[in-house]
């Protein structure tokens, strides 16, 4: 229950080696690969810095994801409800992955897919121009006369012209030369067709002057279909059109079905961009390396467990020189958190506020007992338990999860909460006592309390504080041991190991004060706490005349540790939040039996059901963040450093598939 040890590893390789090299270290997952500390070693070589020719995973990966967008426009990788929040990827068959980089054509593919693009585009503006000289031409259907002879001559002007329908009964309509027929009328308009003799020498248009004190306006449909004129008629150059429309949207359906037979190969699409994806990583992690004239030098970090399988994964090859070492002081050495299963799954907790550096204690295995209690207290209800214990159970077994320590946290989580709510006589609220007043169930649950929130606070505040002390006082443990194990071992003793003994000192006094415990005990150990806190508060002030006050000031740390264990103060309200709600729920369902009768009881696994699931997701959210903030806030402050770099091997990229035997 430790920082896995690690071993520094520098491998020695012929430069030609450099591309299998990376593949076999990605493949095999073992080494956290770092940027080459070697002295001597010689600038990389111009190519590898700039790359005067574009990598050819570069150009792969633009138009890969110029395919993958115009893909997903006609399939969607289905996802489950809880695949959107697990992150889960689809799974692809390695044989599938090995076909498609052997054989998909991903240049044909994406000048393909550019043509059909642009096609679509062309096709949908055409159409969309098509249909609006339809709507256009609709109303003019009726109109005798082929479209293209309504026009002016010599001595008649004739046109299509809208004008108010109020017009129609003009005067001017019905003067001599004037001739109009009435197309169609619609919402106070009107379509006519017009002809006005214009004389001998007819000067313009003689159909506008008309049309102005009409308030009308001349139409030039012939000008927008002038493509469809020869058809004739109105009804005909529709028809023309209509035709030539039927016959692009077959073509677009013919592209479009070409497409989505096409995009049924976005898996092969996404398998291919994380092999892409890997490409570049490799080759940024081989930019990493030093080289000399004709030697690559690669460094990185090795778990020492697993050292011989390292070296056996890589005795394929035969002029390579792999040296190990402790690492140096000075190194920023990956850190590796390897706890007992049980402990694992709070790794999350830590994992959350940040990592240990690799020479400080692993902060899990001592606040995993804490914060699985203090979780199960803030919620404090064990039917919440049992639901979550068996949510996370399911989840677990049902959604094939790549890391599953959170959920196993949750789980754990809900038996503490089983316990806290058994102890405080929680169970749905107080659901047995509303329901199931006088039978069975609700005296085994009445007998299992020991503890009331809501009608007895004081004594949950205490408990709660007690916890924090405890905690606290943990915490300083935790400082001692890590300032020992790093060879201080005066200043563990003195700064920290004085504390460890003043203050359960400080508290059993206080209880023997109280008339809680008889015993006088607590007055010697906070006395022999006393003085080594006194002489901690000395020892490193220089002047004579000053250590007595840096001794005596040195106790004004209590006022900081006091305000720490009232933090904790949090547990309990976060258990009265839960419970409270949780009568609200059962009284509201009960007032409804009582106002509706039998009909009540239809309503009320409804209002129990919403009510009780809404609880139970609220004050486990807070339960997880406040029993959180307890850890990073009031225990870690005492010992954790942090700062640690995760440790993370090369390995293949898996950003879109999940590869499968």
């Amino acid at each position: 229950m430790a920082i896995a040890r690690m071993r520094k590893v520098t491998i020695l390789a012929y430069e030609e080696l450099e591309a299998p090299l990376f593949e076999k270290l990605r493949d095999a997952g073992l080494m956290h690969v770092t940027k080459s500390t070697v002295a001597g070693t010689e600038e990389q070589p111009e190519e590898i810095h700039t790359h005067a020719e574009t990598p050819e995973y570069v150009k792969r990966l633009s138009q890969l994801a110029v395919i993958k967008s115009y893909f997903e426009r006609y399939n969607t990788i289905k996802k489950s409800f809880f695949d959107m929040f697990t992150g889960k990827k689809p799974d692809v068959s390695y044989s599938r992955f090995k076909n498609a980089v052997d054989t998909y054509d991903i240049p044909g593919v994406f000048d393909k897919v550019k043509e059909h693009d642009e096609m679509l585009s062309r096709i949908t503006e055409r159409i969309a121009d098509l249909e609006q000289k339809l709507q256009m031409l609709e109303p003019w259907r009726s109109l005798d006369i082929p479209l293209g002879e309504v026009r002016e001559t010599r001595t008649c002007d004739t046109c299509l012209a809208m004008v108010p329908s109020v017009a129609l009964a003009s005067d001017a309509l019905a003067s001599p030369g004037v001739h109009h027929k009435v197309i169609w009328q619609d919402k106070g308009q009107a379509g006519i067709w017009l002809a006005v003799f214009a004389g001998e020498t007819p000067e313009g248009q003689a159909a506008n002057s008309l049309l102005a004190a009409l308030g009308g306006t001349r139409l030039n449909l012939a000008r927008e279909v002038e493509d469809y004129l020869e058809a004739g008629l109105v009804g005909d150059i529709c028809r023309a059109i209509e035709g030539r429309l039927s016959e692009l949207q077959e073509k677009r359906d013919t592209i479009l079905a070409k497409d989505a037979e096409m995009a049924q190969g976005l898996l092969d699409i996404l398998a291919l961009t994380d092999y892409y994806l890997d490409k570049q990583n490799l080759d940024r992690i081989r930019k990493e390396a030093g080289r000399t004239r004709f030697t690559l030098i690669v460094e990185g970090y090795v778990k020492a467990k697993d050292m011989d399988l390292f070296r056996g994964q890589l005795s394929g090859f035969a002029d390579i020189e792999i040296i190990d070492e402790e690492p140096g002081e000075a190194e920023d050495v990956p850190v590796y958190l390897e706890n007992h299963p049980i402990i694992r799954p709070f790794e999350a907790v830590t994992a959350i506020y940040g990592y240990p550096n690799y020479r400080e204690l692993d902060p899990t295995p001592w606040l995993a007992p804490f914060f699985w209690l203090f979780f199960g207290l803030c919620l404090g209800d064990a039917i919440y338990g049992i639901m979550l214990s068996l949510f996370s159970w399911w989840f677990i077994k049902t959604q094939n999860l790549e890391d599953e320590r959170f959920m196993r946290l949750l789980m754990y989580c809900g038996f503490s909460t089983i316990l806290a709510g058994a102890l405080t006589g929680s169970w749905f609220g107080d659901f047995p006592v509303q329901f199931l007043k006088g039978t069975v169930i609700e005296r085994i649950t009445s007998s299992m309390a020991v503890l009331d929130p809501v009608n007895d606070p004081m004594t949950l505040l205490l408990v709660s504080l007690a916890f924090g002390i405890v905690h606290i006082w943990v915490g300083i443990i935790v400082k001692m041991v890590g300032t020992i194990r790093g060879g201080n071992v005066v200043e563990g003793i003195i700064d920290h190991g004085s504390w460890v003994i003043f203050l359960p000192g400080l508290v059993l006094w206080g209880l023997s004060k109280a008339g809680v415990i008889q015993s006088g005990v607590g007055l010697y150990i906070m006395a022999a706490g006393a003085v080594l806190v006194m002489i901690s508060g000395a020892r490193n002030q220089k002047s004579i005349f000053m250590k007595p006050i840096s001794a005596v000031g040195k106790f004004y740390d209590i006022v900081g540790y006091f305000s720490d264990v009232l933090s904790y103060a949090r547990i309990l309200a976060l258990m009265l939040a839960s419970a409270i709600i949780g009568v609200v729920v059962n009284t509201i369902s009960r007032l409804v039996v009582d106002m509706l009768g039998g009909l009540g009881w239809v309503v009320i696994p409804v209002i129990l059901a919403f009510g009780h699931l809404l609880n139970l997701a609220i004050n486990a959210l807070g339960s997880f963040v406040h029993s959180g903030r307890l850890q990073f806030v009031e225990f870690f402050s005492k010992f954790f450093e942090g700062g640690g770099t995760p440790f993370r091997p090369l390995r293949r990229v898996k950003e879109n598939v999940s590869l499968t035997d």
